[in-house]
């Protein structure tokens, strides 16, 4: 089902996403890390991920970058042409200065060319990005956004403690570059907290909580990322079906009405449930999660490029982004493609 609508709205005009070199399979990671044979495939369902050479040249920086420039040529505008860059990620490049003055620079901005801002919902950034986005350009701050999301996942993997968590994150980076279009765009967008699984998802290091300085190694003990599957699932399975439907009401659609979702690629666990929660085939969502792992923050934009590669979102489509984030926080975003 199509839907139009006569008002300009904030619109994705531009689309990209970028992936390390290194396509690894969960055999690699079992040889690696001594586990059992085909037991990464079982517990996570993902068969390959992306893992970047951080220490060379695909760095975050530099893989946001290439997704950037590829959004920016979709949108068929120049960097110049921007008024903010917002970066949009879990975990940035490092915790003073934020990451997207890196982005400003990269692209060849000068000094003063735009405004930055970084932004984190940890998986939900990107999302929450295009709200804010939305806010400039309807309020007439800004005529054109761009929004990077580059995880680094494998960096702060727990390998040794949980390797079934560790084996569902994979690295990757999306961009949008939004700005305002007669008759399609953005419909609505709704996000809720549950601060009550704080500590669900957590990677406890790099702010005023654990310090180096304090005791060096509790820190280097805390520096991987940590995750409850069973609290978080239980969560999800109670909540996030009336938080979507109430988004969805108050947007005017149906579940029947989305013509695409593009989740979260939380897990291929976590896609099934979804598509069985929410009686949604296989034709009417994306799913890389095996192919691509979690990619965090970049999941999103990710998956939402890889639709329209394979031709999922056709014009007038109603296109619902949704998924969770820690926090523990629910998101979603309704467009008309």
């Amino acid at each position: 089902m199509s839907a139009s609508f006569d008002q300009s709205a904030a619109a994705i005009t531009g689309w990209g996403h970028a992936l390390p070199r290194a396509k690894v399979a969960s055999e690699q990671l079992e040889q690696i890390h001594r586990l059992k044979a085909g037991s990464l495939v079982a517990a996570t369902g993902v068969k390959t991920r992306y893992i970047a050479d951080r220490l060379g040249a695909e760095t975050q920086v530099a893989l946001g970058l290439r997704a950037a420039r590829v959004a920016l040529e979709r949108a068929d505008c120049s960097a110049s042409s921007l008024d903010l860059i917002i970066a949009a990620s879990a975990v940035p490049q490092q915790l003073i200065p934020s990451t997207a003055p890196l982005y400003q620079q990269g692209l060849g901005l000068p000094d003063g060319g735009c405004q930055v801002l970084d932004v984190n919902t940890t998986c939900l950034s990107a999302l929450s990005a295009l709200e804010i986005a939305a806010s400039y350009l309807e309020s007439g701050r800004a005529r054109r956004v761009l929004i990077v999301s580059s995880e680094l996942a494998s960096c702060a993997l727990p390998w040794h403690a949980a390797p079934e968590v560790a084996g569902l994150f994979g690295d990757g980076a999306g961009a949008w570059v939004v700005e305002m279009v007669p008759g399609r765009g953005l419909v609505g967008t709704a996000f809720e907290s549950f601060p009550s699984a704080y500590e669900a998802c957590q990677l406890p290091v790099g702010g005023t909580r654990n310090s180096p300085h304090d005791n060096a190694g509790h820190f280097l003990e805390q520096a991987y990322f940590q995750m409850t599957g069973d609290s978080l699932f239980k969560l999800v399975r109670s909540q996030f079906s009336d938080f979507l439907d109430r988004f969805l009401d108050r947007v005017g659609w149906s579940r029947g009405d989305v013509d695409l979702f593009v989740p979260h690629q939380a897990s291929p666990l976590g896609l099934m449930h979804m598509a069985r929660a929410f009686q949604v085939r296989s034709n009417r969502y994306i799913d890389i999660t095996r192919s691509h792992g979690n990619q965090i923050a970049a999941s999103i934009p990710t998956a939402f490029s890889e639709a329209q590669l394979r031709g999922m979102i056709q014009p007038g489509a109603r296109v619902l982004m949704l998924g969770t984030s820690a926090g523990v926080q629910f998101g979603a975003a309704a467009l008309v493609a």
